[in-house]
């Protein structure tokens, strides 16, 4: 996940996403702050609790603040999913997302929300050029261009070439990628102006970007102590905490390999992941190890049942792209299918995903096409094809819900040495 780091302006790098409204009371400036972050999409609970404490940080005690913030954070989650249940199948912000992606295939280099500002953007985006590609040119909106998407503004995307001025073919180019997803454009063909797209800013949050921070009257603080790797936008973060919101926040998606010591005043666990289960085994040597369901950590520290149940689909997920990656984290179906939209054309961007059977898909792009396919250890080979995106969600979501491999299903595979 990018850092929402933003600025004052446009040309100006600095902190991103801090409210534009002077002389707001503090409660309004956490709520602008937090609903802007919201809609952006980028970001699970916690980090954006944390980004708000950042960016007001001088405002008030950073504590304060913190303990405003999270009620914000979990009525605008809130707000947001509730309203994502009436948009429309496909939105603005995917056929934006579509047509950046179909750029990156025919070799422009297309990133959105790319850097803070347009000067970074401009300064970094040669460092996005895929290893072994020559790039035609590239596309980009920065930070501060999707908040103020997110406030009703067009998006405006930068383009050009590389180590040359731009061209107006580039730019051409880039609004038919637009207007073939049936996005509007306003450009005029000076290459000294940036292209610009009126739209409805309208980013889905699922799996872990749409887990709402939870209230319990009988909530208690926890110790947490990370025992092996756990870094990133969705780990928790060392230390005392509520014990509700790390359970819902956080140990639903543990990696596989993960361990957490976690003590209250009564009791000591260590708390790791076991397929679609949580396990906790007990520093009393009379306790004896207990397991649950991945969304009832709070049993382990005898809290409550769970008012959210598991979900009956599920796959270990292993993933590379440019703004996140995990090792084994536990999904549902619809977030690993989010991810197969985040990778990028010419890149070595992959997911893998692994059953509660054992059984593989795994994908990745293969220059401007996604192969999809599932290995046979016992003869080393692979069985795949060339996919579209609605192909691979269909393999995604059989091997979550049915715990089985149906790439055979697509018909027209190859098995290959892998």
């Amino acid at each position: 996940m990018t850092d929402d780091e933003a600025v004052v302006t446009a040309d100006t790098p600095g902190r991103a996403g801090a409210p534009d409204d002077d002389g707001l009371a503090l409660d309004d400036e956490i709520r602008a702050f937090v609903r802007r972050q919201v809609a952006l999409a980028e970001l699970p609970a916690a980090a954006i609790v944390a980004e708000t404490v950042e960016c007001l940080d001088g405002e008030a005690d950073r504590v304060r603040i913190a303990e405003l913030a999270w009620p914000v954070v979990a009525e605008e989650l809130t707000a947001h999913l509730t309203a994502q249940q009436s948009w429309p199948a496909r939105t603005d912000s995917d056929r934006l997302a579509a047509a950046f992606r179909a750029l990156s295939a025919a070799g422009i280099v297309a990133r959105e929300s790319f850097a803070c500002c347009q000067n970074c953007g401009l300064g970094e985006i040669g460092a996005e050029v895929p290893r072994e590609v020559t790039p035609r040119g590239y596309a980009f909106y920065h930070q501060q261009d999707a908040e103020r998407a997110v406030d009703g503004s067009p998006v405006f995307l930068a383009y050009g070439l590389f180590e040359q001025p731009p061209s107006v073919e580039i730019g051409e180019e880039v609004a038919a990628a637009l207007r073939a997803e049936g996005l509007t454009v306003r450009w005029n063909g000076d290459t000294g102006s940036r292209i610009q797209v009126p739209m409805v800013w309208r980013r889905r949050r699922v799996g872990r970007l749409a887990a709402v921070p939870p209230t319990l009257d009988d909530d208690v603080d926890v110790e947490v102590g990370l025992l092996s790797a756990w870094t990133g936008v969705h780990a928790p973060r060392d230390g005392v905490q509520s014990a509700a919101r790390l359970s819902a926040l956080h140990l639903p998606w543990m990696p596989a390999d993960a361990r957490l010591r976690l003590s209250t005043e009564s009791l000591t666990v260590t708390v790791r992941r076991a397929g679609d289960a949580l396990v906790g085994e007990y520093a009393d040597p009379d306790r004896r190890p207990v397991t649950v369901g991945r969304y009832e950590g709070l049993a382990l520290l005898g809290g409550p049942p769970a008012t959210v149940p598991s979900p009956a689909d599920y796959v270990d997920a292993t993933y590379e792209h440019s703004t996140g990656r995990g090792n084994a984290v536990a999904l549902e179906a619809a977030e690993a299918i989010a991810i197969t939209h985040r990778l990028q054309p010419h890149t070595r961007d992959f997911l893998s995903c692994l059953g509660r059977s054992g059984g593989v898909v795994q994908m990745g792009w293969e220059a401007d096409r996604l192969w999809l396919e599932t290995p046979h250890p016992e003869t080393a080979t692979v069985t795949g094809r060339h996919v579209s995106l609605a192909e691979a969600a269909r393999m995604i979501t059989i091997l979550a819900t049915e715990d089985r491999v149906a790439v055979d299903e697509l018909g027209n595979t190859v098995t290959k040495p892998w």
